[in-house]
């Protein structure tokens, strides 16, 4: 039996690997060629059925359910399905649809794995704090962070940024828009009191601490005198804005422009927009070997200069990437400091600033 199992293993490392998607993770795993092309957005399922056939063509079937297990097992640790190479885990924080950032970021990782010499995959995560999370307890080697998760993350376990994307109009920040539908009545947060305002997490910049701000300004306790609608991403956060879920919304500029057209755009009115911040930034951790973390600030830096890293930027929404240090920030602490928060002692918890 042991040696039909190292007969398995050896078959699988001779075959081509792919990317597929999982629920939450790019994970690289080996085509099957008995069943034809497996590509990106093949289910599990589908491997594990190809797994099955090459057991069965083994003689093998006792190690289904095992090798199964192993398969599910490689969507929690940092490895591939079938050997022992390192995979650098980017976590993604939810600050659009899971399709839309995944469709976004997919390209960036398959170029990023090609150019940097190992693997790398990507985790969808469900909220903000879940990134701070991941990268504490090493389940996530870097991430793409909001300016705000990022500020407390570094505040506990001292990531590192790498580097940030310059967008397509030559802009690499973005500021909090707070706005209301033009028929809502509503002219300041003083007319809120007993309403709902939605928005994006308590760990987002754009769409909470912007609004805090707004709110402490005219008076009003965000955590106190509203109800909060956790929209959960920006994109969220205006569309309830517009189908009349919440009387008032907060979103990352650049996301409410974009989806504000037609219908949408007549509907809704901007009153307030925040101080500019650090767009999304690449940050990894500081235990990650020094010789990669220079190699992925070279490569998302040379991008522009490369035609296939212009094609790769252009789907990601950028024109470049710019290298980016902790001193970029020293606006947003100072902001953070005026909302009354100690990234040492705050709760992001969605009941905890309600």
């Amino acid at each position: 039996m042991r040696k039909g199992f190292v007969d398995f293993i050896e078959k699988c490392s001779k075959r081509p690997k792919i990317f597929i998607r999982t629920k939450d993770l790019i994970l690289l795993v080996p085509t099957f060629s008995t069943l034809g092309p497996l590509g990106a957005g093949t289910p599990v399922i589908a491997y594990k059925r190809a797994i099955e056939q090459i057991l069965v063509e083994d003689n093998m079937k006792k190690f289904s359910l095992f090798l199964t297990l192993c398969l599910a097992l490689s969507c929690i640790y940092s490895r591939t399905a079938f050997g022992d190479e390192e995979q650098l885990i980017i976590g993604l924080v939810p600050e659009m649809s899971r399709k839309m950032q995944i469709d976004r970021y997919f390209p960036l990782i398959k170029y990023l794995e090609k150019k940097v010499g190992m693997k790398v995959g990507m985790k969808y995560l469900p909220n903000y704090g879940a990134l701070y999370e991941e990268t504490r307890s090493g389940r996530t080697g870097a991430g793409f962070f909001g300016s705000f998760v990022y500020c407390m993350t570094r505040d506990h376990i001292q990531i590192e940024p790498i580097a940030r994307p310059v967008r397509l109009d030559g802009v690499s920040t973005s500021s909090g828009y707070t706005f209301v539908r033009k028929d809502s009545g509503i002219k300041s947060p003083r007319d809120m009191k007993g309403k709902t305002i939605a928005l994006v997490d308590p760990l987002s910049t754009t769409g909470y601490l912007a609004q805090k701000l707004f709110f402490k300004r005219q008076g009003v306790d965000i955590s106190k005198d509203v109800k909060i609608f956790w929209a959960g991403s920006h994109d969220a956060a205006v569309m309830a804005v517009f189908n009349k879920q919440a009387d008032m919304g907060g979103a990352k500029n650049h996301i409410f422009d974009e989806l504000v057209s037609g219908n949408v755009k007549k509907a809704l009115i901007i009153l307030d927009e925040s101080p500019a911040v650090p767009d999304d930034v690449l940050a990894v951790s500081k235990d990650l070997d020094p010789k990669i973390k220079e190699k992925i600030k070279d490569v998302l830096t040379a991008m522009a200069s490369d035609p296939v890293g212009q094609t790769v930027l252009r789907k990601f929404g950028a024109r470049a990437f710019m290298v980016t240090n902790d001193e970029d920030y020293k606006g947003l602490y100072g902001m953070i400091k005026m909302a009354g928060i100690d990234l040492k002692i705050y709760s992001y918890s969605k009941d905890s600033t309600r």
